[in-house]
């Protein structure tokens, strides 16, 4: 049966063409006539542009599919589909291949949350941001293909390394805030950030991803339930946990519950109070989230985490009263005690929206970054560089093919069996909602490779 969906993004993604091309051919006929060439030198010009329009159109032909591309290896899994490290067979490009299920997308309330993270990548060429390279679909899939980012997520590095030293974590921290500012630039508010939504590069310099929370409104399902939790909390008295048992019970927990962040609520650990709340909220819910990070980086756990759920709800709900200093006593822990400009940046940062950081300028006069050389920053070295073997190196992720490793997505695999018996929604599935999705990347040297490729035996021919 046609998929109307695919029918749709054929024909958008070709009259789009045509008037772009059009756009183009008026665009070289004005400047001819603006710098009134001769017609030999006109006709020269037009050989050239008519050759690097018909290189443009043969790299159309090849409609994009999943059969385009190696599958190499599994390298994540979440709850609406799988991400995989790939091959493009005609260009050779390395990447990570995000495949999703159109119907699961649509069960749960998804699918603007990926035509928004599809837009992010495709308007972005910042170092900061993961860059897309493909958007396509089938009737069954939409897929994205991205740079493949080798270093790994943050969360790989804080779970080995523990706490930061202060200067290496003001290093990541600083990134973190160049990489969400990009973002910010281009009008997406993140609102989810956390560890696991940065991946480090083979430079060891920080690369913001996960895009689909960014802008629109949050699925109501999940602000529902995160203001059930924090309505439902006991106003009892909280539960005030000495540092280094705080940061035991949380290393504890990470290791139960490897995939932590990825429950079917997610969590709360880093979500701004307003966020959780249902309240409106600006751009600074980002750095709310940063300043939990940079918390967790030099202490060890993030700020309201507790022994129990209920316990972190509580610290959230009482966020001002359980936001504390972490502190050292034992001599040769005191190294790890955090400096008074470091506390200062956190509760900065950690505040009511009104008083709280919220643009880059400001982080940037707070004498905790007064170093920073944030102009160059990703010119500088870095605290820690990924050991790659080859571009296709992989070490850093998760092996799907270990049975330990994939004790830790049992709570993803359960999340998607339940979405399977989810009852298929009433109105008729996918017509027209992936309009425009098809997407493939500019080369940098796209002009220099159509001249290259143009055969000056070929016939000119009739644009329009």
């Amino acid at each position: 049966m046609l998929d109307f969906a695919v029918f749709y993004d054929h024909y958008f993604d070709r009259l789009s063409y045509l008037n772009a091309r059009k756009h183009r051919l008026q665009a070289f006929r004005d400047s001819a006539a603006e710098r009134q060439l001769d017609p030999q030198a006109e006709a020269h010009e037009f050989a050239s542009y008519a050759g690097r329009e018909r290189v443009v159109l043969r790299k159309r032909r090849t409609k994009l599919q999943l059969e385009q591309f190696v599958i190499l290896t599994q390298v994540g899994q979440g709850g609406y589909g799988e991400v995989f490290l790939a091959r493009h067979k005609e260009s050779h490009e390395v990447v990570a291949l995000k495949k999703m299920r159109k119907r699961t997308l649509l069960k749960m309330d998804e699918i603007r949350h990926v035509l928004t993270e599809r837009d992010i990548l495709a308007s972005t060429n910042s170092p900061w941001l993961v860059r897309l390279l493909y958007a396509f679909q089938d009737p069954t899939y939409v897929y994205l293909a991205m740079d493949f980012i080798a270093g790994g997520d943050f969360r790989t590095l804080l779970n080995n390394s523990g706490v930061l030293k202060e200067e290496h974590a003001k290093f990541y921290i600083s990134e973190m805030f160049c990489a969400v500012n990009e973002l910010h630039k281009l009008g997406y508010i993140h609102r989810d950030l956390k560890p696991e939504n940065f991946l480090i590069d083979p430079s060891g310099h920080i690369k913001l991803t996960d895009f689909g929370l960014a802008a629109g409104a949050l699925n109501p399902g999940k602000i529902d339930a995160l203001k059930h939790k924090l309505d439902e909390v006991k106003n009892d008295e909280l539960i005030f946990r000495s540092t280094i048992e705080m940061k035991s019970i949380y290393k504890s927990i990470r290791m139960a519950e490897a995939r932590y962040a990825d429950s079917v609520v997610g969590s709360p650990d880093y979500m701004a109070i307003e966020t959780l709340r249902g309240q409106a909220y600006t751009y600074s819910v980002d750095y709310w989230s940063l300043g939990c990070m940079l918390f967790e980086f030099l202490a060890g756990f993030p700020p309201f985490s507790g022994a129990t759920g209920d316990e972190t709800w509580a610290n959230l709900k009482n966020w001002s009263r359980s936001l504390r200093r972490p502190h050292y006593d034992r001599p040769e822990d005191r190294i790890f005690n955090l400096s008074d400009n470091g506390w200062s940046a956190i509760t900065s940062l950690i505040n009511h929206k009104d008083r709280r950081l919220s643009t880059l300028d400001q982080v940037k006069q707070h004498p905790f970054f007064a170093e920073v050389r944030w102009d160059d920053l990703r010119e500088g070295a870095a605290p820690f560089v990924p050991a790659l073997d080859s571009e296709v190196d992989s070490g850093y992720f998760d092996d799907f093919t270990n049975e330990a490793d994939m004790a830790k997505y049992a709570e993803v695999k359960a999340k998607q069996e339940s979405v399977d018996k989810v009852k298929e929604k009433e109105e008729q599935f996918g017509r027209g909602v992936w309009v425009g999705f098809t997407f493939k990347a500019k080369s940098k040297n796209s002009e220099l490779d159509a001249l290259a490729n143009v055969d000056e035996g070929d016939d000119l021919v009739t644009l329009f």
